[in-house]
């Protein structure tokens, strides 16, 4: 198809290919996932390097809080 835009200029109109249009789309979107997890990646690291003791840290105070709460009713359940 060919476009006449003024006195002596044609511009040739490019015909997508079926599929292509959705095919960019799924690059994109693939790049998109790929960049986010590589940045992820990095912010998890630099957190855990900037503080290697806080993960130990929240699993223990979840331990200390999840056996102190079975404790309590434990010992709340009258023997048989």
């Amino acid at each position: 198809m060919v476009i006449k835009i003024g006195g002596n200029y044609d511009i040739k109109k490019i015909n997508l290919y079926k599929g292509t249009g959705i095919h960019e789309i799924g690059i994109l979107i693939f790049a998109a996932i790929t960049v986010s997890t590589i940045a992820t990646y990095y912010y998890i690291t630099n957190y855990l390097n900037s503080k290697p003791d806080a993960p130990g840290k929240a699993a223990n105070n979840t331990i200390n809080a999840l056996n102190n709460v079975s404790k309590k009713y434990s010992n709340s359940i009258s023997p048989l």
